[in-house]
């Protein structure tokens, strides 16, 4: 075989490197793009995933696809969206007084839902639970004593075992028996170790019954209770309920203990970096609490007698100062199904 001229022999072209085509990457330009940042930017933050050339390949693949190009249609009515509910938080951050939460003595069912309510506005409602036995009757030995120390109760446990413990409810949830709660609690120890919440309800029916007439509804305000829309919530001081918003209006009351409270308006969304749909990667320590700063927070304790009304789709942290035994109601006297409209996760 004879041997090429170097002098007339053509160079050979350089053929295109073949990257295998990465899912990941794929979906993180998407998301970049959709947001509207600059290729330069999308670039930069994707450089841990690849070089920038290959960034550039997967932007040029992305713009060019009839189905992104569809998906990128909806983005000015999303961006007006969001427009809006900035308008609406740039105007409540206009008044100092909006951080703090109105606390209400003896408040009527008739103004409780013309001004909160319906306006979507936390309040703190005192002297509606003035009549409640729980009030004067709950206490460990009495609670293990009506409960029984052998009987099985459904818990959170074991969340200190990893950051995600709020997303991760239904793996840790356990059963143990209220004696061993009640030692917890007798101990005095912070802990977020175990927690009885309100997503124990349903399995805490039986084992909460002879506590059940130790409470009851709130006339004009909530509905007759039953089993499915009240829950009991018993916790050491040291429990939290890591940022997350509800589908629902929700009534948390306070029977024993102190609690401290960060809220946030749901109009602030766009600041409150979701996470796992309606949970928030924030903690109170990332927060400015001074006027006009966003997004808006609220910081307060609640306690024994305080009816804290949490309008749905607003941000929540809470924080048991002290041994700590709640109440929440869900079933308003005026509609509150705003969970049946809420978007379905996306599957891949």
């Amino acid at each position: 075989m004879p041997f090429a001229n170097p002098a007339t022999a053509k160079p050979k072209q350089q053929q295109p490197r073949q990257v295998a085509f990465d899912p990941a990457i794929a979906k993180a330009v998407a998301q970049r793009l959709v947001v509207g940042l600059s290729h330069d930017i999308v670039c930069l933050q994707l450089r841990h995933m690849a070089d920038e050339q290959v960034v550039r390949a997967y932007i040029r693949e992305a713009e060019n696809n009839a189905f992104f190009q569809g998906c990128m249609s909806l983005r000015q009515p999303l961006q007006k969206r969001t427009w809006i509910l900035e308008a609406q938080a740039q105007h409540w951050r206009l008044d100092p007084e909006k951080r703090n939460i109105p606390i209400r003595k003896n408040l009527s069912p008739e103004d409780f839902y013309a001004q909160y309510y319906t306006n979507q506005r936390a309040v703190i409602a005192r002297g509606w639970i003035d009549d409640w036995p729980a009030m004067t009757l709950w206490n460990t030995d009495y609670l293990e004593e009506k409960i029984g120390r052998d009987t099985l109760v459904q818990l959170q446990k074991d969340r200190e075992s990893r950051p995600d413990y709020e997303a991760a409810t239904l793996y840790l949830r356990d059963k143990i028996p209220f004696g061993d709660i009640a030692d917890l609690l007798r101990s005095g120890k912070p802990s977020n170790d175990m927690y009885v919440t309100a997503n124990n309800g349903a399995e805490n029916i039986e084992a909460f019954k002879p506590i059940w007439p130790d409470f009851h509804a709130i006339d004009g305000v909530i509905n007759d209770t039953n089993d499915q829309q009240a829950f009991v919530w018993i916790g050491p001081a040291g429990t939290i309920t890591p940022f997350h918003h509800d589908l629902t209006n929700n009534l948390l009351i306070q029977v024993k203990g102190r609690k401290e409270v960060v809220l946030v308006p749901n109009w602030e969304e766009a600041h409150m970096k979701t996470d796992h749909r309606f949970f928030s990667s924030l903690t109170p320590a990332d927060l400015d609490f001074s006027p006009g700063a966003a997004p808006c927070a609220m910081k307060f304790t609640i306690g024994p007698g305080d009816a804290l009304f949490i309008p749905v789709g607003w941000w929540h942290y809470i924080t048991s100062l002290e041994e700590s035994y709640s109440v929440l109601f869900t079933n308003f006297k005026y509609p509150n199904d705003f969970n049946a409209g809420f978007p379905q996760e996306m599957t891949p």
